[in-house]
């Protein structure tokens, strides 16, 4: 069974913070839990992707439509 990296964790429901999980064990840090900036790659995939279908839809859907 893989161990889950050490980090900030949501701490229990409804609490609003995160707690430090140091790789082996919970640890009695705690803080507020931040709003995320960056969701990671998955965004960017999602907005180039979007991106990428309206720009070869749109001609298709001129060419069919015209």
């Amino acid at each position: 069974m893989r161990k889950a990296p050490a980090g900030w964790y949501a701490d229990a429901p409804g609490s609003g913070s995160e707690r430090w999980y140091d790789g082996a064990a919970w640890t009695d840090r705690t803080r507020e839990r931040r709003a995320r900036d960056d969701v990671g790659p998955w965004r960017r995939v999602v907005v180039l992707g979007s991106v990428v279908v309206l720009v070869v839809a749109a001609p298709l859907l001129l060419a069919v439509l015209g």
